[in-house]
């Protein structure tokens, strides 16, 4: 029967764990005391030891405390199978222990480094400042992590640093420290923040009305302009569902939005664009070109482009092709008519020039009417004195219509023919006075 005189017996201990390596399932306090006859507390005294040093483990079963031999693996054999730079460290900040990695990135033997002070040798990522002054919080705390750049530009590199204290076993403490080189990976991060970055750009830069959705219909995100053309924003509608209620309020109509967003979500198809009428906040309905994709990320892209102003404009241009079409018809009635009488039609403005001759007058003098067209006036009469542009034109500006007046003009033959000119202004779209129109009316067979 084994005897507890107050002192540590190591023994004792080594009894404790020869007792826990023949029952591998475990043992409680009351089974290991009965085994070494002694009472429960001097029992759990040797026990605690043993745990704080990390030789045997503690489970708990409900109520009952079950004590197993710690599964052990020597420290040099397991560090080395670890990718991390570590280091292991006594109370005195003395190097117990490096791993391979550590060794070979210092290029130094581990002679060197072992037995070594962290004051009397320069490490890196270890001997800086912002880890030394962390070695002390790790060992009441437990464990610290701290992450760490060096260098600069195309040079900086990034660490995380675990510091973790550590109990050895001969129950001393110390800290043990692993060095994880995180470069590639903080690189990748911020790869594709920049890239996250340069796509919100892109979105919020559109000319068109743009949304991200996750795959669940939770609306992440709309752009300056979908806001500026629904009104709306990601947190005002909360989801896609929710925007699709606002934007058609039609329930059979919205059917349509619903079917195409389901398909996309549930089969990753591409659909076609689709032409949809959409409420505005305002009320005002807009024709819209819809896209919804698919992102790399699984969330969802919505895309509206605003056809609203095209349509308007090709409306307004179809009713302009109208009036064109319809006033070029009255045009060629009106040609048609005045070339197949005997009426000779010409047109000048105020200022006493041509606007238009009709092509009877060439008929009748053989000269071309084309040639005419922004020549002054008197030059359609035989020997006419010039000042008669001014005449006729300021007697139309004051609003007259003059009948009946006498004009010659000299025919294919060489003689003149006598006509009958009735001249009456013509007005703009405004009602101003822009001109005058005549009618010539042929007297036959009159010669001086």
């Amino acid at each position: 029967m084994a005897h507890d005189n107050g002192i540590v017996s190591h023994n004792l201990l080594a009894e404790v764990r020869t007792l826990l390596k023949n029952n591998p399932k475990g043992m409680s306090v009351t089974e290991i005391a009965a085994e070494l006859g002694m009472n429960r507390n001097s029992t759990a005294k040797y026990l605690d030891i043993l745990s704080v040093t990390g030789q045997i483990e503690m489970r708990s079963f409900g109520p009952a405390k079950v004590y197993f031999l710690s599964q052990r693996v020597p420290l040099g054999a397991l560090l080395n199978y670890a990718r991390e730079l570590i280091l292991v460290l006594n109370h005195q900040y003395r190097i117990l222990q490096v791993n391979d990695r550590f060794v070979e990135s210092l290029g130094v033997s581990r002679e060197k480094l072992l037995g070594q002070s962290l004051d009397e040798v320069d490490l890196p990522i270890v001997s800086d400042p912002r880890i030394r002054n962390r070695l002390l919080e790790a060992r009441s705390e437990g464990e610290v992590l701290v992450e760490l750049e060096t260098g600069a530009d195309e040079t900086v590199r990034f660490f995380t640093v675990r510091l973790v204290s550590t109990v050895f076993d001969d129950g001393s403490t110390g800290i043990t420290c692993i060095i994880e080189d995180i470069t590639e990976r903080k690189r990748a991060e911020r790869e594709l923040q920049e890239r996250e970055r340069r796509f919100r750009e892109i979105v919020e830069f559109s000319p068109f009305p743009g949304a991200i959705a996750d795959p669940d219909g939770g609306l992440i995100y709309t752009n300056t302009r979908f806001i500026e053309a629904f009104g709306y924003t990601a947190d005002e509608c909360g989801t896609v569902q929710n925007w699709f209620g606002f934007a058609h309020p039609d329930v059979d109509y919205r059917h349509h939005t619903d079917e195409i967003w389901s398909s996309v979500v549930n089969t990753g198809s591409i659909p076609e664009p689709s032409i949809l009428h959409v409420r505005t906040r305002t009320g005002e309905v807009k024709e819209v070109v819809f896209h919804l994709r698919r992102l790399s990320d699984e969330n969802l892209f919505l895309v509206y482009e605003d056809i609203s102003e095209v349509r308007r404009l090709e409306e307004a241009l179809a009713e302009r092709r109208r009036l064109d079409d319809a006033l070029f018809r009255s045009f060629r009635r009106f040609t048609d008519i005045s070339e197949a009488g005997r009426n000779l039609l010409f047109s000048a403005s105020l200022d006493g020039v041509l606007t238009y001759v009709s092509p009877l007058f060439e008929r009748l003098t053989g000269r071309r009417a084309a040639t005419l067209m922004g020549t002054p006036l008197h030059n359609l009469l035989s020997n006419a004195d010039p000042g008669i542009d001014k005449e006729l034109v300021a007697q139309i500006a004051a609003g007259a219509t003059l009948e009946g007046q006498e004009m010659r003009v000299t025919g294919k033959d060489g003689k003149e023919n006598f006509f009958m000119v009735n001249l009456m202004p013509t007005k703009n779209a405004n009602g101003e006075i822009a001109g005058l129109d005549s009618v010539l009316v042929l007297r036959s067979g009159h010669h001086e």
